[in-house]
């Protein structure tokens, strides 16, 4: 290889180094300039007197309220009371979720036996809305914590199976071919052909999962709970006090740029190989 040649290959990366930072810069300014726009344009509506404050109270406004709750050791420790039984509820009925939803698609993938017996009432009560079932759920297991994780179950359950089951059944079909032309053996063939190749669908249904996990809790909080973000926030709205109810939103919202963060941790973390 000539020595222009090699210039030449050193010139292009230094040129995709710089594309991929200015990407990255101008994906960092968008990310962020379009939020404060949005607050700047709210703040002015209610300023003006366009926007109602009564419901739509300045962000300068909701601002200063959650520096006075948080500056209230009460409510500081309500407050962080709320956050740590919805991350318990969460933790608990994502994890028993997953784990039956992965466990059950896989099962599913592996035979056809179980997929004939299972997958059409699976498929017939996926679209069934997990929030009509509450109160069967308070029905069996009570008011307490078992009937809001039951629910959290139910629904990452239905994301993850379905999602492992698409990536099992989907998988492409030559490495089924290659695995019997060598005649690997069948357990090997699922643990290093099949599962890897569903990865990207059962690594989706985690995402999902999460998502609908964080839906599904703060719902029922707000229906059937004492303590929690949801119940949290509802019990701001009856009260009216509007700028404690965005705090309440605010949190839910970081909650869910947090379960977001996660999804793409798992990603990264179990497919490398097909995130860009």
């Amino acid at each position: 290889m000539t020595e222009a040649v090699v210039a030449d290959l050193g010139t292009l990366r230094d040129a995709d180094r710089q594309r991929r930072r200015k990407t990255k810069q101008l994906q960092f300014v968008l990310g962020i300039g379009f939020p404060i726009c949005l607050l700047v344009v709210w703040e002015i509506l209610t300023r003006t007197g366009i926007a109602d404050r009564r419901f739509f109270p300045a962000p300068t406004t909701i601002g200063t309220v959650m520096v006075q709750l948080l500056e209230s050791p009460m409510e500081r420790a309500r407050i962080g009371a709320d956050i740590v039984a919805t991350f318990r509820r969460l933790i608990i009925g994502y994890g028993l979720g997953a784990f039956a939803g992965i466990t059950l698609g896989l099962a599913m993938g592996l035979s056809a036996k179980i997929r004939y017996s299972v997958a059409p009432m699976i498929t017939a009560t996926f679209p069934t809305p997990k929030l009509a079932l509450f109160p069967f759920l308070i029905v069996l297991f009570g008011l307490g914590d078992a009937s809001k994780i039951a629910i959290l179950v139910l629904g990452v359950f239905y994301m993850t199976c379905l999602s492992t089951l698409t990536g099992v059944t989907y998988s492409n079909p030559m490495y089924r071919d290659v695995a019997q032309a060598f005649r690997i053996p069948r357990m090997v063939y699922w643990t290093r052909v099949v599962i890897p190749a569903a990865l990207p669908s059962i690594v989706t249904g985690l995402k999902l999962g999460v998502g609908q996990a964080l839906i599904l809790i703060v719902a029922v909080e707000m229906i059937a709970s004492q303590e929690g973000i949801g119940h949290f926030i509802w019990n701001s709205w009856e009260i009216f006090d509007v700028p404690r109810m965005f705090m309440g939103l605010i949190i839910a919202i970081l909650m869910g740029g947090g379960a977001m963060l996660f999804g793409e941790f798992l990603e990264r973390k179990l497919t490398p190989w097909v995130v860009r």
